[in-house]
């Protein structure tokens, strides 16, 4: 309720009034109000071009009204100082930053106390995955005013504070929406979105591709926990080695239930022993002096009856571990825990943290992307609406323009032409693109070029064709504006006319 309030009493026309409204009820200095509102018109101006361009974000109001959300109720202090340097601290609801919009907007991502959360019982992937997934969105949710300056689309690589959780989150933004991660940064503290996460994933796309994109994805989120901190290694090599030793004896079947058998016999006379215990009054007393002889005076049993009701407590508890140890050796369970226990394994394994280094990283990103590539192929083939496959192409081109180091974006470590050719033939099955040549290897040798562009909205590029004496040369435009020029020796079967301009989306 008091949400709706806040949202009902906001009008995205007069954000700058109630940013005032929120100022001054704070003890930020004037160059702090200043870029506050320098940072939300940036915001405002910038929109319509990154929500062009990414094809998923929330509307203009929800961003404007997290921000100012955030302001007022998650930050009571800003020092804006000389250095080119910032910090923030939850718990003192403070930022440390410089005079610039894009870093103080980072920033108050970075502090707002809604946080992906991740349950104890995934102790191996809690601490790596919240890392990142909390810095990913700040990462994104900066990208607006980052990337965006209302006219141009230019990734800004050096200011980005970390890729590796820039690439995770931007991943399970492709692969499941960003409504999806909003609901689960709003979640309740037991909420099990890691299960809901996982559903997600095989809902949309095969049970074992669904798997494996989980898994990368994780593994990518151990590399950055531990480039954040060293420690985090001997942590997990530590784990890796608990769970090889109980992999090591599920793999034993017939020892390990013989195992759980003399627990379970143990356990059964132990129970035997407390009933006798319980049952003759005799044995009870005898038991009760017994025991309150070993204890000192702090810890001795005030009553009879209290020693009972700890008996029966043990009992209890007893019972319990009787009936886990059963049901570890039902079949279906027994599997089910030598599955889990090999999947943890594998998860670091895989990652050699003993020779960990910079190749591990890379070959980990390859495979993330092509899992990534085949899980846009199956939305390829569900895409019904021009809509729905307009959105998928320009998701590609985002996608495959993502740095995943200082140097090098997606495109330039994958090959990116066969799910780009998927889509373009999607495109122009359904009339959404120009066929430029009924020959598709020629007509996707044409159109691939509307990949490599930061035009922002693809459906104002036309080209046209101009023979020359080596070649024809293909002229990009941004609806009026030469864009680039393009060189071909030929062109097999071209179906359209030489110098004139056409429109490349219809």
């Amino acid at each position: 309720m008091e949400k709706d309030k806040f949202i009902s009493k906001f009008n995205i026309k007069d954000y700058n009034n109630q940013l005032e409204k929120i100022l001054s009820k704070k003890t930020f200095s004037e160059d702090t109000k200043n870029l506050l509102l320098s940072m939300l018109y940036k915001v405002e101006n910038a929109y319509d071009d990154y929500n062009l361009v990414t094809q998923d974000a929330k509307t203009k109001r929800e961003i404007l009204e997290e921000i100012l959300e955030i302001i007022e109720k998650d930050c009571d202090k800003i020092d804006v100082i000389k250095e080119q340097k910032s910090s923030s601290n939850i718990k003192e609801k403070k930022i440390i930053t410089y005079l610039n919009a894009r870093k103080m907007l980072y920033e108050i991502y970075q502090i707002k106390t809604l946080k992906f959360k991740i349950l104890e019982q995934y102790n191996i992937i809690k601490n790596s995955l919240e890392l990142t997934l909390n810095q990913g969105y700040s990462i994104a949710s900066n990208e607006i005013i980052r990337d965006f300056d209302g006219w141009t689309w230019n990734i800004e690589v050096q200011e980005i504070e970390n890729l590796k959780a820039n690439l995770v989150y931007q991943t399970l933004k492709i692969l499941v929406g960003h409504q999806f991660l909003d609901e689960w940064q709003k979640s309740k503290d037991d909420d099990d979105y890691i299960i809901n996460l996982q559903d997600k994933l095989k809902e949309k796309y095969e049970d074992e591709l669904a798997k494996e994109l989980f898994k990368v994805i994780n593994q990518i989120a151990l590399l950055n926990s531990i480039e954040a901190d060293n420690s985090e290694k001997d942590i997990l090599l530590n784990k890796q080695e608990i769970l090889q030793t109980e992999y090591d004896k599920l793999v034993n079947k017939k020892k390990y239930l013989e195992e759980l058998g003399t627990k379970k016999k143990q356990i059964v006379k132990e129970i035997k022993k407390i009933d006798q215990i319980i049952c003759s009054d005799r044995i009870l007393k005898e038991e009760f002096i017994s025991r309150n002889e070993k204890l000192d005076m702090d810890h001795r049993i005030f009553s009879l009856s209290d020693f009972v009701d700890l008996l029966e407590e043990d009992r209890s508890n007893l019972i319990e571990k009787l009936n886990m140890f059963s049901k570890m050796m039902e079949p279906l369970i027994f599997i089910k825990t030598k599955t889990e226990v090999e999947n943890k394994l594998q998860l670091i394994k895989e990652l050699d943290l003993q020779n960990l280094n910079q190749k591990i990283y890379n070959t980990k990103v390859k495979e993330l992307v092509q899992l990534v590539f085949k899980a846009i192929k199956i939305q390829i083939d569900n895409a019904v609406e021009k809509e729905d496959i307009k959105k998928i192409i320009y998701k590609i081109r985002y996608y495959t323009s993502i740095y995943v180091d200082k140097n090098k974006q997606i495109k330039d470590i994958v090959n990116t032409d066969n799910i780009q050719k998927e889509a373009v033939t999607k495109a122009c099955k359904q009339r959404y693109i120009t066929i430029f040549s009924p020959d598709i290897k020629e007509n996707y040798k044409i159109i691939k070029n509307i990949f490599q562009t930061d035009i922002i909205e693809l459906e104002k590029i036309y080209f046209k064709f101009t023979p020359q004496v080596d070649g024809i040369d293909l002229t990009m435009y941004d609806e009026e504006s030469t864009y680039k020029i393009v060189k071909y020796k030929e062109i097999k079967e071209l179906n359209v006319k030489f110098n004139k301009k056409i429109k490349v989306f219809i």
